[in-house]
């Protein structure tokens, strides 16, 4: 064991780069913090979202936690371990803990795969400083971070009918080929075997695709803000 410490001391002190760089270098990866071992995250769409969201819902639930071991007079060191769920969502502070580090400069470290710990790392270097208030910060903060949830969970669902709106310009266009054979035409010949039928091809392809592009832009703003 003190063989294991030694070694993670000198690879602190000589690891090349800042602080942060050397914490990210001990703390788990990031896909450790967010899915499975075995599994990628996904990046894109409602799987992401709703990954994303448990994710943060997993932090919130690890704040209340903490909040709570501080209220039963639990030491701020073994609270943190306490608190931080498995896998840990803080993984960067509990090895600086272990390591006698900075748990603020870790804990912000951490935060570039769930932002909201940028917050705790403030109070706990506020709490950590006057020994007192951390228990009640870190509960305000939670409580806060529970509501924000709720606002994201409804904009969510206002985000539906646009993005409703994009898959059915995605589909029209072939919904009105369908129509087309359907009623005895023959779309596809027209639109591939005759100059003008190109022209229309190539117009309502771009027309679809801005449209698409516009729709997407649009709830990408929104969904920057979540």
């Amino acid at each position: 064991m003190l063989a294991a410490l030694l070694a993670a001391a000198a690879v602190l002190l000589f690891i090349p780069g800042s602080p942060e760089r050397r914490l990210r270098w001990l703390g788990a990866k990031p896909d450790a913090t967010v899915a499975p071992s075995g599994s990628r995250p996904p990046r894109f769409g409602a799987r992401a979202r709703r990954q994303h969201a448990d994710d943060r819902a997993r932090v919130i639930d690890a704040m209340s936690a903490l909040a709570a071991e501080l209220r039963a007079g639990q030491p701020h060191g073994p609270a943190l371990v306490n608190a931080a769920g498995t896998p840990p969502v803080w993984p960067s502070a509990l090895a600086a803990l272990r390591l006698d580090g900075d748990i603020p400069e870790a804990l912000r470290v951490d935060a570039g795969f769930h932002t909201v710990l940028r917050s705790l790392a403030a109070c706990w270097e506020v709490g950590s400083a006057s020994g007192t208030g951390l228990a009640a910060a870190v509960s305000r903060l939670a409580d806060a971070s529970r509501a924000a949830e709720e606002v994201r969970g409804e904009l969510e669902v206002q985000l539906a009918g646009p993005r409703a709106t994009a898959r059915t310009l995605a589909t029209l266009p072939l919904i009105g080929l369908f129509l087309g054979i359907l009623m005895g035409a023959d779309p596809v010949s027209w639109l591939f075997g005759s100059p003008l039928g190109l022209g229309c091809l190539a117009g309502g392809a771009v027309l679809s695709g801005l449209g698409i592009i516009w729709t997407g832009r649009i709830v990408s703003a929104v969904e920057k803000q979540l």
